[in-house]
């Protein structure tokens, strides 16, 4: 009774997903006559000479002499047989066709195509809201659309067809198609901080179930960095599994006060990365990842803006460290040094110095002078720099590693 009840239209919709076309394959794979297969086949057709599923060549094989017909993969091009996989980057694209079956003309003919989303659902994408005119007995008209995937999840194709019957009445047909949207790639970072540069590590897997050309790859950095590209050059292809690893300096721009250098200590965001990669036949994908973010490393009242080892260090030889401290606080400090004990590096002269005052944003040297009591990498560390005004201490446990020789 439903079915009795059910609207008929005198228009059909049919909608086909262009995609890229695949090579055919061979109906016929050649066999070495001389294999065990040859001898098994040639015996079954022998005892069924009227079974038409001999699908195999048991002529002799030669790659050097065979004709490009006993090729497994032909040079014939076809469509896909079902919609596929639509991942997050590419660009969906359909042709919509339009069909008169009736006996009658169909006047007013208008298509409104739109895209709906998990997050636009009441305000979809429109595609296509354009009119088609007249439609004669088994006249048809076609509509391509196009639209760029940038959200993960269910996506639904609406059409609605409204048109003007032969007796005159406004009719509309409707017709969805749902389909997935998968992700492509699996993107995972690391950040590590190197004083005031950031050490970040970007893993790119291809999640899909075919391999893809990575033509680009690339890291847009925040406004408050410049960026270093640290990787070894690699494969531009990525199986389906497969990993690509990237690493980036990223080092502040210098600040022009104090205000914006912790402005960039502060900054959470680091950047961005663009990815372009290519399918079978050159089928394309862009995919354009969130703002990446670190957890800030904050700043010490007191910095230690630098600490280097200038001279070759050799083992019961004495080498200066020579170390910046700056005053990043809001209020003038009054800063005192203490340098403790440490394993195989001994303090030359007194451990604790007075370094007076120091102004806000400003800096002060310090050189201190140390005796190595064993030979290869060394620690020097144990630090405590105070402020007798305020009272705050900073223990620095590491300030620079240097290699002894003997």
């Amino acid at each position: 009774m439903a079915a009795l009840m059910r609207e008929t239209h005198p228009l059909t919709l049919k909608v086909m997903r262009l995609s890229r076309p695949q090579l055919s394959l061979a109906k016929q794979l050649p066999v070495d006559s001389g294999s065990v297969v040859a001898a098994a086949l040639s015996e079954y057709t022998q005892n069924h000479p009227t079974d038409s599923g001999n699908v195999l060549s048991t002529q002799p094989f030669n790659t050097a002499e065979q004709p490009l017909d006993n090729f497994p993969v032909t040079e014939t091009l076809v469509l896909p047989k079902s919609f596929g996989t639509m991942y997050l980057g590419e660009t969906f694209s359909a042709h919509l066709c339009v069909c008169n079956e009736s006996t009658l003309s169909v006047r007013d003919v208008s298509v409104r195509v739109a895209m709906q989303t998990q997050t636009h659902q009441q305000q979809p994408f429109i595609l296509h809201n354009n009119a088609l005119g007249a439609l004669a007995t088994a006249q048809a008209g076609n509509i391509q659309v196009a639209h760029e995937i940038k959200e993960l999840g269910t996506h639904i194709l609406a059409c609605a067809i409204t048109y003007l019957s032969a007796q005159g009445e406004r009719k509309t047909l409707q017709k969805s198609f749902k389909f997935q949207v998968a992700n492509p790639l699996i993107v995972k970072t690391k950040v590590n901080h190197l004083n005031a540069d950031v050490l970040l590590e970007v893993q790119v897997q291809n999640a899909t179930q075919a391999t893809m050309a990575l033509e680009r790859l690339r890291f847009d950095p925040a406004e408050v960095f410049t960026m270093e590209d640290l990787s070894a050059p690699g494969n531009a292809f990525l199986q389906a599994g497969d990993i690509r690893q990237h690493l980036y300096r990223l080092r502040p721009k210098p600040a022009g006060s104090l205000e914006e250098e912790r402005a960039v200590r502060y900054a959470a965001a680091l950047g961005k990365l663009d990815i372009l990669w290519r399918g079978a036949f050159g089928s394309v994908g862009r995919l354009q990842t969130s703002q990446l973010v670190r957890k800030s490393p904050g700043m010490f009242p007191i910095d230690i803006a630098r600490a280097t080892v200038s001279e070759h260090v050799r083992i019961e030889a004495p080498f200066t460290v020579n170390v910046e401290l700056r005053n990043l606080s809001e209020h003038p400090m009054d800063l005192v040094v203490a340098v403790g004990r440490q394993p195989n590096v001994v303090l030359c002269g007194l451990g604790r110095r007075e370094l007076g005052m120091v102004d806000v944003g400003e800096s002060k040297e310090l050189a201190l002078q140390f005796v190595p009591l064993q030979a290869g990498v060394q620690r020097v560390g144990m630090v405590r720099v105070k402020d007798v005004r305020s009272g705050y201490t900073r223990d620095v446990d590491h300030l620079v590693d240097v290699a002894v020789s003997s």
